[in-house]
């Protein structure tokens, strides 16, 4: 996997030609071997001398599985994510088809008041200064909840969601690995 992820950091930063084939079977390649095939790389006892696996992998063994497994549904998710290039798709707007500002003429009775926040806004947190509620309550998703359908990867960018499998790569061999 370590191959895998160098050939495609830097497509993900746009340094190297983004490339939808490579990409998908990139992320094909990390879910063939993460979630369950990555558990079974590691024997049921610790085998110190000849792996890189600290032994608090088997000490914490629910935790790397469930990092593995973590690992595994982001993999898909870059799959999902990979056809969406380097930036996410825009949303649908009203506004987006009105071509001029002659089409913004007349706006009265386009303003939803039904969508507007129900709490007041503070001057910080109209200039995002300061976090908002609903802000600070979607930034506590655990990865757990984000990928059990909160969050949609076919709406994201490839390097969004290339980033999420790198932190668990990274957050994994941080607790569970010993050298490089």
């Amino acid at each position: 996997m370590k191959k895998v992820m160098g050939e495609l950091a830097p497509m993900m930063r746009g340094e190297a030609p983004y490339d939808v084939a490579a990409a998908q079977k990139g992320a094909a390649t990390i879910m063939a071997h993460a979630g369950g095939n990555m558990v079974k790389l590691f024997p049921e006892e610790a085998i110190p001398a000849t792996s890189y696996a600290v032994p608090a992998l088997w000490e914490r063994w629910n935790d790397f599985s469930d990092l593995a497994d973590l690992l595994a549904s982001q993999a898909f998710g870059l799959a999902m994510a990979v056809p969406n290039g380097l930036t996410a798709p825009r949303p649908a707007s009203p506004l987006h088809d009105m071509g001029t500002m002659d089409g913004m003429a007349d706006m009265s009775g386009m303003a939803d008041t039904d969508a507007l926040p129900s709490q007041e806004l503070t001057v910080a947190q109209l200039m995002g200064v300061e976090p908002t509620a609903d802000a600070r309550a979607s930034a506590t998703v655990l990865p757990e909840e984000r990928d059990n359908g909160v969050l949609d990867y076919t709406a994201m960018a490839a390097p969004a969601a290339f980033e999420m499998v790198s932190q668990t790569c990274a957050a994994c061999h941080s607790k569970f690995r010993r050298g490089s």
